[in-house]
């Protein structure tokens, strides 16, 4: 199957790595909690507006976090939750800890809106002890 580029995909993209650059910026000089207040506190200018799905502002968060270097899976979560919040949508961001044998410590942040993981599922979650779940970042 053949995908095109639309103008829509490509706005969608263009705002998602603004964003995500941004986060990824941020988290290198500024300290977690900080950064969250400040999504959790941003309210859409246009409250339930909704003109981008969820999943779309999932996908272009994805897309643009390959092209970025060092956005990591928080980078991504907090990004997301904050394309999100400014469409009127609330998401929860979920951090995790694992220890393997072979790997030792990792962490793993993901994304939860309406009891559907939108981003960072692609990892096996289970094996994540959940540390921190930061409340949605909408009304």
């Amino acid at each position: 199957m053949i995908s095109f580029i639309t103008a829509d995909k490509v706005r969608l993209l263009l705002q998602a790595a603004i964003v995500v650059a941004a986060a990824r910026l941020a988290l290198w000089f500024l300290p977690f909690r900080w950064l969250h207040a400040r999504v959790d506190a941003h309210r859409p200018s246009l409250p339930g507006r909704g003109e981008v799905t969820a999943s779309r502002w999932a996908w272009a968060v994805q897309a643009a976090a390959r092209r970025i270097p060092g956005a990591s899976c928080l980078t991504q979560a907090l990004a997301l939750q904050w394309l999100l919040a400014r469409e009127g949508q609330g998401a929860r961001i979920s951090v995790g800890v694992a220890k393997d044998g072979v790997a030792g410590f990792e962490s793993h942040a993901w994304v939860e809106s309406g009891g559907k993981i939108l981003l960072g599922g692609d990892e096996s979650l289970d094996r994540y002890a959940t540390i921190l779940k930061l409340p949605a970042g909408a009304p």
